[in-house]
């Protein structure tokens, strides 16, 4: 069954209530890296992010730099801040299309202008803590991101990959989401799912084709097993794979990368069948772990 959300407005400006499909456009829809599909130009980003909101995908998630400055582009020029809602990570290496991604650092009190700016815009509606390996810093940048909130530059905060006993862990923290990868590489995450579902949480699954490439050997398997078109290999295969993430027990919403307009639609088509069918995961080849 189709889940339905609605967005409101927490950093002022004209109110909209949208229904919302339960996808969110993943942020490496807008950089080279981390997948192996052609970067969309400045154009096809806008393209994308409006189809989107018109085909009520209005969710966006932008986890590295690069990433918050081509949404924040795209829904300014656009005019369109209002219909979305963004989420934002503690990752701040800025970097080309042949550059290294870098990795998360202890949010510092600058960094909440520097996000709005790129992403400009007056608050973040889903702001995700990522802990590091200092216990330390972790309390300290927790403390900062809730003033934070607030403040009303963010509206809700959440945290990355929580442990399997997350409803022990994190009893009484001001978390109110998760973000976890959930697929066939994934199957002791029902596990975390289930726990963070215990705390209240919202659960954002991500990475259901794993990589681009994962998604690539699949298909070519397929092709080979069952002599079909390439095209019809690749589509079968991500139907599949994007219904077994976003229909465990749990999920409340998927993260996908789209970099080609068409996409949308399949991926809207998909979300449309419901959950896998006995065979469906056998036909590419899978054994099923968590259905």
């Amino acid at each position: 069954m189709t889940r339905v959300a609605v967005i409101g407005n927490a950093g002022g400006g004209k109110s909209t209530l949208n229904p919302t499909l339960p996808l969110i456009l993943g942020g490496h829809s807008f950089i080279r890296q981390l997948g192996n599909d052609p970067l969309p130009s400045q154009d096809e980003q806008l393209n994308l992010v409006n189809t989107c909101l018109d085909q009520g995908i209005r969710w966006f998630d932008t986890t590295y730099q690069p990433e918050r400055i081509a949404l924040g582009r795209a829904l300014h020029s656009l005019d369109r801040r209002d219909e979305a809602a963004i989420f934002a990570w503690n990752f701040f290496v800025d970097f080309d299309e042949q550059g290294e991604v870098g990795g998360p650092a202890y949010y510092q009190p600058h960094h909440i202008e520097m996000m709005l700016e790129q992403l400009q815009t007056s608050w973040i509606d889903c702001l995700v803590v990522h802990e590091l390996e200092n216990p330390v810093e972790n309390l300290r940048q927790l403390a900062l991101t809730q003033e934070w909130q607030r403040k009303g530059y963010v509206k809700r905060l959440g945290t990355w990959y929580p442990p399997l006993n997350a409803d022990a862990s994190y009893d009484s923290s001001p978390f109110s989401f998760m973000v976890r990868p959930y697929n066939i590489t994934t199957p002791d995450s029902a596990q975390a799912f289930t726990a963070c579902k215990l705390l209240g949480w919202e659960n954002y699954a991500c990475s259901p084709f794993v990589r681009g490439w994962e998604l690539d050997a699949i298909t070519q398997r397929v092709q080979q097993a069952h002599k079909v078109h390439p095209g019809e290999a690749r589509q079968r295969t991500a139907d599949i794979l994007l219904r077994y993430s976003l229909y465990q027990p749990n999920v409340d919403r998927l993260i996908v990368a789209i970099r080609k307009l068409e996409w949308i639609e399949e991926n809207i088509t998909s979300l449309k069948k419901g959950p896998l069918r006995p065979g469906e995961l056998e036909w590419l080849g899978i054994q099923p772990h968590s259905m």
